[in-house]
Parts: structure tokens; C-alpha cells; sequence
């Protein structure tokens, strides 16, 4: 039973999302994130040397080559993904719980 109002023109939606990991083990995730360059098959040898490159230079460059925004909307009904752009960096943090409570100090 389809209830949702029929458009001949497409709509689009921007989802952004912001995500903090934590880091508990350099050691894995650099390993993981060269395994999945190891084994994309769509990297040239040249594009696979520069990803090694950028992993051994930047920690979250890692996080990059693990993260797929495709599967996080491959199972969204009634969408198909137009575009997808995502990057990582270093940053630094301070749970919300503690931005809070240094407002409430104040």
C-alpha cells in the first residue's frame, strides 16, 4: 500500500552526519586499512603505492579506506545514492556530557 504523494520531480536529501571515533589500537586499524587497499581490486598500482603512503602518514587517513557511505544507504527503500564525499582528520574532543558540564559551571 503506497500512501506517499507521487512527484514527477526528484527530491533530493543531504544526510551529514558527524562521527567521533576513538582510537584504541593504532596498530589494528592501520593494519585493517591496508588490507582493504591490498584488496581493492579497483586501485592501479600507482593509486595503491599513494593510499599506503597516506596510511603510514596519517592515522585517519585509515578510517577512510574502511568507511563505505554506500552501504550505510544501500538498504534505505525508496532512495539511490547520488553522490557520496567523506573525509577524516585528527581532531580534538570534548564529550557533550563535558561541554555541558562546563557550561553549567560557568
Amino acid at each position: 500500500m503506497d500512501t506517499a504523494p507521487v512527484s514527477d520531480t526528484p527530491q533530493f536529501i543531504r544526510l551529514s552526519l558527524d562521527i567521533v571515533l576513538e582510537v584504541t589500537d593504532e596498530g589494528a586499524l592501520r593494519a585493517a586499512a591496508l588490507e582493504a587497499v591490498k584488496g581493492d581490486d579497483d586501485l592501479n598500482a600507482e593509486e595503491r603505492a599513494e593510499a599506503v603512503a597516506a596510511i603510514d602518514a596519517d592515522l585517519a587517513e585509515s578510517v577512510s579506506y574502511l568507511i563505505d557511505p554506500f552501504a550505510l544507504v544501500a538498504d534505505v527503500p525508496g532512495t539511490e545514492l547520488s553522490e557520496a564525499g567523506w573525509q577524516s582528520e585528527g581532531a580534538e574532543y570534548v564529550p557533550e556530557d563535558e561541554e555541558e558540564l562546563d557550561e553549567d559551571e560557568a
